[in-house]
C-alpha cells in the first residue's frame, strides 16, 4: 500500500499548467435516442488506463517516473545527434568521389532513419515513455466547451435531433483530477415526411422508380446522415449494375426542408428531394462489346515465351509461357460480350479469380469504343507453380521442449486444369505427458514422436454431375481428394493411422460457407500396448467404461457436414464487434445399416477389425465485443456443445479420434490437455504425504459429451517488436459418458451444473499480425472430482493455490499456444 501510495503522488506531480486539469472520467447522461457508443467517439479526449480503478494508473506513473530523466539528459542528447547526423549526410553529398555512390546512397537511408527516430522520441518520449508508459490525459474547460458543441452539432447536423442541446460540468477530484458530465437536453427527433426524385434522365427515374429492394429513406423514418449515405451507395450500385459505367455517388445530393411555425405532428417532418446531377450524354448507358483475358506468365530469364491464344464462348484467352484451362476459367468470368456492364458482375469476377489460388493482382481494365461499348482487359500473373513453405519451432510443455518440423510443397495447375497438388508432412516430439503419466515428472525420454505425411488434391469445381455444377459456379466451389498417413509412438502405445478422404466447400455468401464430407474412410491400429496402459484400460472396463475397444484395430468411416456463419473473414480480432458460428453433424458406420442385423453385429463385435456405427454433433458460438474506442480492449465469449453416441450392439464408446476431450491452452487451460472430467470422477487419485486425497489427472479422458463456457477479455499492454497484450479469462466446463456404470461421470441434466470444472487466469500473448505467441496461465477454481469431507465430490480449491502440504497441485498452469484460443 505505501510503494502504491508513492505512485499515486506521481500524478499529483504531474507539470499541468493553468486551466488543466487529468481526466478522470467523462459521462455522456440525457441521450435516449441515440446510443451513447456514438457520442463517446467524437469526444478527442481519453483518461489514462486505470488497474481496477482510479486513481490507480500504473502507465501514466511509468511516464512521470522516465519523464525527469528523459528532459535533463535523453531529449539534448536526440538532439545532439540530429545534428551530427545531418551534418555527415551533407559532408557525404559534397564529397567528391562519385564511385561510392551506391554505398553513399545507402549510408544516407541510415542515417535518414536515425533522425527520424530521434525526432519522434524528441516528439513522444524515449521507450519507456512511448511504449510502456502513457502520457497524462490532459483537458481544460475549453476543451469540454469544444467537446459539448461537436455532440450538440452531431446530433442536429447527423442525427436529425435538430432541438437537442448539450451541456458540460466540471467536478474536480483529488490531484487535479476532474470529472466532466456532458448533459443532452434531449428533444423530438425530426422524421422523413415525403421523398421525391429530380432527375433529367427518364431511364433512371423508371430504374429507380421499380426498383425492388432495401430504401435506405422511407416515410416515417427518423432524418439520420447515415440512411443519406446509404442510400447515396444504393442507388449508384443499382444505377452502376444498370450499365451507367462512372457514375458516381458524389453525383447525388439531398435537400430537406422543415417548418418549425407549424402545430404538431407536422412540425418535426421533413420534406427531402434527391436530385441527380446527371444527363443522358454525361453518363451514358454502355455495354460490354469484347472481353481478353490475358495471363502473363512469362519468365524474365528467357528471351522469349510462347503466347497461345483461342477463343472460348466468345472470350478471347491469351496465354504467355504458360497454359490454363479455358472451359474452367469461363465459369469464373461473369463480365461477358454482349451483356450490359454491371458493377456486382465485375466485383464478383475479380473475387471467383482470387479464390482460385491460381493468380497474384487480378485486375479488369475498361477501354471505351464508339455507340457507348466498353472492351474489358482482363489481367493477371500467375502465382509460382511450385511453392515450398517449411516451420520449424519448439512446444514447451511444463518446461520441457518438444521441437517440430512442419513442410509443405504446393504444386498449381498440375493438369493445366486450375488444379493444386499439396504434399504435406510433419514430425516432432511432444512434450505432453503420455495417456498414463503425470506432469510431475515428466523427462525427456518421456516425449511422444509425432509423424504424419498427407497428399490432397483440390479442384476449384465440385466433382458432381454437369447439371448440379452450374448452381454452384458462383459460390467459389472446391473439391479436396486426399490420402494420408499418421504415425504416434507414445509412452503408453504405437499407433498408426490410415486415412482417406473427400470434401465439398462453397459460399452462400461473403459471410456463410457450407463444408460436406461425403467420404472420410479411417484405418487405424495400435500395434503396441504397455502393461500399465493395459492394465488401466482392464480396469477402466470392469467400472463401465468400454474405452479399451477404442484401442482395437478399426475401421472408422463418416459422412459429415458444417455450416460456418463469420462476419469477420478477414481477421477475427479486427477491432468491432463481430459473430462465428460453426454447427458440425456427423454420421458413422452409416452404410453399415444397409447390412443384415447379424451382419452388423459380426463386424461392430470382431476383435481383429472392429467397425463403429455412431452420430456427432457439435455447436461452437462466439462474440467478440470491442470495449473501448482506442486501445483495442475487448470482450470475447464462446459456447461450445457437442455430443456422440455410437449405437453397435457392443461397445457403446466413440473412437479415441471421434471423441471429445477438455483441458489444454485452447479448452480448459487450468487442466492438463485431455485429461479433464469425466464429469465428477477421476480415473485415479493420489493420496499425498498429508493425508489428502486428490485427482492424479493421470489418463486421458474421452467422453461423449462436452458442455463448455469460456470468457476473455483481452487488453493492449505495451510495443516491443510487435504487440504485447494481456488477457484475463474465465473457464467453464467438462466432458461426461453417455453410458457407463459410473454414476459420477454420466452426463444427467439434474447433475452436469455441480460436475462443471472452472478455472480462470491471466496470459501474455505477443502478436505480431502475421502470427501470434501465447502463454496462459490457468488457476483451478472448482475441482468436481476433489473429494470432501463428508464424502461428496466437488470442492473450491482456489485457496490451495500455494499450499505446500498438497505438493503444488494447485499451483498455476502455465500453457503455450500460438494463435488465440478462440
Amino acid at each position: 500500500m505505501a510503494f502504491l501510495g508513492f505512485l499515486a503522488a506521481c500524478t499529483r506531480n504531474t507539470e499541468l499548467r493553468r486551466g488543466e486539469y487529468l481526466l478522470a472520467k467523462q459521462t455522456i447522461k440525457g441521450n435516449k435516442e441515440i446510443p451513447n457508443e456514438e457520442l463517446e467517439a467524437l469526444l478527442p479526449q481519453e483518461s489514462n488506463r486505470v488497474l481496477i480503478t482510479q486513481p490507480i494508473t500504473p502507465f501514466l506513473w511509468v511516464y512521470q517516473i522516465a519523464r525527469p530523466d528523459f528532459l535533463k539528459y535523453k531529449k539534448p542528447r536526440f538532439e545532439r545527434e540530429i545534428r551530427e547526423y545531418q551534418a555527415r549526410i551533407e559532408q557525404i553529398r559534397n564529397a567528391p568521389d562519385s564511385t561510392q555512390s551506391r554505398k553513399n546512397l545507402r549510408r544516407i537511408e541510415r542515417l535518414d532513419r536515425k533522425i527520424d527516430h530521434n525526432r519522434l522520441a524528441i516528439e513522444q518520449g524515449h521507450w519507456w515513455m512511448r511504449v510502456v508508459g502513457e502520457p497524462p490525459a490532459i483537458i481544460t474547460e475549453e476543451d469540454a466547451r469544444q467537446n459539448a458543441q461537436n455532440l450538440q452539432a452531431f446530433l442536429r447536423t447527423n442525427r436529425g435531433m435538430f432541438d437537442d442541446s448539450v451541456r458540460y460540468k466540471l467536478d474536480t477530484v483529488k490531484f487535479r483530477r476532474v470529472k466532466v458530465l456532458y448533459e443532452v437536453q434531449q428533444g423530438k427527433p425530426y422524421v422523413l415526411d415525403s421523398i421525391r426524385l429530380v432527375t433529367v434522365d427518364p431511364r433512371i427515374d423508371s430504374i429507380l422508380q421499380n426498383a425492388r429492394g432495401i430504401r435506405f429513406l422511407r416515410k416515417g423514418n427518423r432524418v439520420d446522415e447515415r440512411n443519406f449515405s446509404a442510400e447515396r451507395e444504393r442507388v449508384e450500385a443499382l444505377l452502376r449494375d444498370r450499365g451507367y459505367y462512372g457514375f458516381s455517388k458524389e453525383n447525388i445530393s439531398f435537400t430537406g426542408t422543415y417548418d418549425t411555425s407549424l402545430a404538431e405532428p407536422l412540425k418535426h417532418h421533413m420534406n427531402v428531394t434527391m436530385v441527380i446531377d446527371s444527363v443522358p450524354f454525361r453518363y451514358p448507358y454502355y455495354q460490354i462489346n469484347s472481353v481478353t483475358f490475358v495471363v502473363d506468365g512469362r519468365d524474365p530469364s528467357e528471351p522469349s515465351s510462347h503466347l497461345d491464344s483461342t477463343v472460348y464462348n466468345g472470350i478471347r484467352y491469351i496465354f504467355v509461357g504458360k497454359k490454363y484451362s479455358t472451359r474452367l476459367l469461363d465459369a469464373k468470368l461473369k463480365v461477358r460480350p454482349g451483356a450490359t456492364y454491371n458493377q456486382t458482375f465485375h466485383n464478383e469476377t475479380l473475387r471467383m479469380l482470387g479464390t482460385l489460388d491460381q493468380f497474384k493482382f487480378p485486375n479488369i481494365t475498361y477501354d471505351t469504343a464508339s455507340n457507348h461499348r466498353l472492351n474489358a482487359l482482363v489481367y493477371a500473373q500467375p502465382l509460382q507453380r511450385y511453392e515450398l513453405t517449411s516451420e520449424v519451432g519448439m512446444n514447451v510443455y511444463q518446461g520441457l521442449p518438444g521441437p517440430f518440423l512442419n513442410g509443405a510443397l504446393r504444386i498449381r495447375n498440375f493438369f493445366q486444369g486450375l488444379e493444386t497438388l499439396e504434399i504435406a508432412g510433419k514430425a516432432g516430439y511432444d512434450g505432453q505427458p503420455g495417456f498414463t503419466q503425470s506432469s510431475q515428472n515428466l523427462a525427456f525420454k518421456d516425449q511422444n514422436f509425432e509423424a504424419g505425411l498427407n497428399t490432397s488434391l483440390i479442384f476449384p469445381q465440385l466433382l458432381i454431375p454437369a447439371a448440379m455444377k452450374v448452381r454452384y459456379s458462383n459460390s467459389a466451389p472446391r473439391t479436396q481428394v486426399g490420402i494420408g498417413y499418421s504415425f504416434s509412438d507414445r509412452k503408453d502405445f504405437r499407433r498408426t493411422g490410415f486415412k482417406l478422404a473427400m470434401n465439398y466447400s462453397w459460399q452462400i455468401s461473403s459471410k456463410e460457407t457450407f463444408y460436406f464430407s461425403p467420404l472420410d474412410i479411417n484405418l487405424i491400429n495400435t500395434s503396441r500396448q504397455s502393461d500399465a496402459f493395459q492394465q488401466f484400460l482392464q480396469q477402466q472396463q470392469l467400472a463401465g467404461n468400454n474405452l479399451i475397444f477404442t484401442f482395437n484395430r478399426s475401421f472408422v468411416s463418416s459422412i459429415s457436414g458444417s455450416y460456418v456463419y463469420n462476419d469477420n473473414n478477414l481477421n477475427l480480432n479486427t477491432f468491432r464487434r463481430t459473430k462465428y458460428l460453426r454447427i458440425f453433424a456427423e454420421s458413422g458406420g452409416t452404410t453399415l445399416n444397409l447390412l443384415s442385423r447379424s451382419r452388423q453385429d459380426q463386424l461392430t463385435d470382431n476383435e481383429d477389425l472392429r467397425y463403429y456405427k455412431f452420430l456427432k454433433t457439435s455447436v461452437d458460438y462466439r462474440v467478440y465485443v470491442p470495449l473501448r474506442r482506442r486501445g483495442r480492449s475487448m470482450l470475447v465469449f464462446r459456447a461450445f456443445g457437442g455430443i456422440g453416441w455410437e449405437y453397435s450392439k457392443n461397445g457403446g464408446i466413440l473412437p479415441y479420434e471421434k471423441a471429445f476431450f477438455a483441458g489444454g491452452a485452447n479448452s480448459m487451460r487450468g487442466w492438463n490437455p485431455r485429461k479433464l472430467g469425466l464429469g465428477a470422477q477421476a480415473a485415479s487419485f493420489d493420496t499425498l504425504k498429508s493425508g489428502v486425497v486428490v485427482p492424479s489427472y493421470k489418463f486421458e479422458r474421452p467422453g461423449d459429451v462436452q458442455l463448455e463456457l469460456n470468457a476473455e477479455w483481452r487488453f493492449p499492454l505495451f510495443k516491443l517488436f510487435g504487440d504485447f497484450n494481456g488477457a484475463l479469462f474465465v473457464d467453464a466446463g467438462n466432458v461426461w459418458l453417455l453410458r457407463t456404470n459410473q454414476t459420477e461421470s454420466q452426463f444427467k441434466p439434474g447433475s452436469f451444473l455441480s460436475q462443471t470444472a472452472l478455472n480462470a487466469g491471466f496470459g501474455l500473448r505477443f502478436d505480431k499480425s502475421f502470427f501470434i505467441l501465447r502463454a496462459d496461465w490457468g488457476i483451478k477454481l472448482y475441482e468436481p472430482a476433489r473429494p470432501r469431507a463428508d464424502g461428496g465430490l466437488g470442492q473450491w480449491v482456489v485457496g490451495d493455490m500455494f499450499n505446500s502440504t498438497l505438493d503444488n497441485r494447485y499451483r498455476p498452469e502455465l500453457r503455450f499456444g500460438i494463435g488465440y484460443p478462440f
